[in-house]
């Protein structure tokens, strides 16, 4: 039987996706800061302060990692964060003048990594690499959108087309 061009696609993605991330790991683990933390101290930096809530999301965190992760940052003096005016409850975050050295001084590495592991792919290829990677978020956003957890759910009938 003849396998579809999408067998395995997930399986791919994610081992592709772990090994981005060792390999910036390896390349930020001197300057004492995890991917993790530099992806939300990238997102604070988009959206000065950002509700911790509206953090969570854009950075893929649930609540509790987004807090040890904010916990760390906050330690190091990279950000803040402040009780939200219009709800007591919830708390918005805002990078520091710390916060902002260390993207300047750290952005060049993942920038690096970037250009070394797309070194044999030409602007054309990561054109329509990047096209790919964002059809695909965006069917994977429709086929989740208004869905909390498959788990208990049946198969749906669109994965067997």
């Amino acid at each position: 039987m003849k396998k579809h061009p999408s067998e395995q696609l997930a399986l791919h993605l994610y081992r592709v996706n772990r090994k981005l991330q060792y390999l910036m790991s390896i390349h930020l683990k001197p300057y004492d800061i995890t991917p993790e933390q530099w992806n939300v101290l990238k997102h604070v930096q988009e959206t000065n302060g950002v509700s911790q809530k509206d953090l969570s999301v854009m950075a893929d965190k649930d609540k509790t990692s987004i807090t040890r992760t904010l916990d760390s940052l906050e330690r190091r003096g990279a950000v803040r964060r402040q009780v939200n005016p219009e709800d007591r409850r919830s708390f918005l975050v805002f990078l520091t003048e710390e916060g902002m050295g260390l993207i300047e001084r750290l952005q060049p590495i993942p920038d690096k990594v970037n250009r070394l592991v797309s070194r044999d792919l030409s602007g054309e290829e990561l054109a329509v690499f990047r096209q790919t990677l964002t059809l695909l978020q965006s069917r994977i956003e429709a086929e989740t959108a208004g869905t909390d957890s498959v788990a208990g759910g049946s198969p749906d009938s669109r994965l067997d087309g």
